[in-house]
């Protein structure tokens, strides 16, 4: 079969999105935007067991598909999943590239060797705003620590892709995919580079969803978030957050991948309170749910994503204090 554009993702997020980009381009056109067509190939970086999860399921769900011949789950028959790091050969110049992390130090070294054909950029989360944002600034694509961080030679690099994808939105070579709809200014700007932006809701995440098949029914949702592993939360103020919404009922707590185990082990021994496992982005662990879940978020992408993913449910996404009615 012939190869068609290829995608490098880094977080289960951005997994998400390269499937909801090739599943919507195949519907608005067979060939899925490329003059060559083929399957898609998402290559998910190594090293981060909950990506490598979720690549394993919906590589199974291909494989399914393969055996069937038909369309598990309204996922495109074209997308197969390769687990290799980033290779040369297939992330060449002149082909069709897909990236979720246009700040990531990989795929910037790689824009500096080689120019795509076509270069499509998937949601990394509420990043794509600052993303919109220095690229019509034309700042260096470098996240807010990185200037503390990393040196002088970083910063030239990450110019230097400011420079490489203002080019390519100039020559109309640019997309980006996002759930981010027209209400948000973020399509606009990028639109005014040249860039073409299209809006996904979720739809194959939707079909391929859990269910919330292992939550308890009774329990109200709770998610984690990285600040303590990151260091810009307090573990203790986070426990106290948690004890709290414990104190008013049964806690499923859906930790982010990256918190550490020994918070989730504290965690655990509250009252009420059940850790679930981090198996795949909670995008997907609740997308097809049949009941309303009741979930509390601290300001995060997820926040923004679920209302999406769980829309028509009856659902309701409450940041911090704010209650978000999911839309029906």
């Amino acid at each position: 079969m012939t190869i068609g554009p290829v995608a490098w993702v880094e977080s289960p997020l951005q997994l998400l999105g390269a499937l909801e980009h090739a599943a919507l381009a195949r519907a608005v056109d067979p060939s899925e935007r490329h003059p060559r067509g083929g399957e898609v190939i998402i290559v998910p970086r190594a090293g981060d067991a909950q990506l490598e999860r979720t690549a394993a399921l919906l590589d199974a769900r291909c494989a399914e598909e393969d055996r069937g011949g038909r369309r598990a789950g309204g996922l495109p028959v074209s997308i197969r999943v390769d687990r290799r790091l980033m290779p040369r050969g297939l992330f060449r110049s002149a082909a069709d590239w897909i990236i979720g992390d246009a700040y990531s130090g990989l795929v910037q070294q790689r824009l500096e060797s080689a120019e795509p054909a076509h270069l499509t950029i998937v949601d990394d989360g509420a990043i794509t705003r600052r993303l919109a944002r220095q690229l019509q600034e034309g700042a260096p694509l470098l996240r807010p620590v990185a200037p503390r961080l990393l040196g002088a030679a970083r910063e030239r690099l990450a110019a230097r892709t400011t420079v490489r994808l203002r080019s390519l939105a100039a020559q109309g070579r640019l997309r980006v995919t996002t759930y981010l709809d027209d209400d948000d200014e973020t399509p606009g700007l990028l639109r005014a580079l040249g860039a073409e932006v299209v809006t996904h809701r979720f739809d194959r995440t939707r079909a391929l969803g859990m269910r919330a098949a292992a939550v308890p029914p009774a329990a109200r949702i709770v998610l984690g978030s990285a600040g303590v592993a990151d260091g810009i939360a307090s573990s203790d103020a986070a426990l106290e957050r948690l004890a709290a919404l414990a104190a008013e009922g049964p806690v499923a707590y859906f930790p982010h991948r990256r918190e550490p185990r020994w918070f989730l082990q504290v965690a655990a021994r509250l009252r009420t309170v059940r850790v679930m496992p981090a198996l795949v982005p909670i995008e997907l662990a609740l997308a097809g749910t049949p009941r309303p879940l009741d979930i509390v978020s601290p300001p995060s992408t997820a926040a923004e994503t679920l209302p999406i993913v769980l829309r028509g449910t009856g659902s309701t996404v409450r940041r911090d204090t704010l209650d978000v009615e999911v839309r029906r």
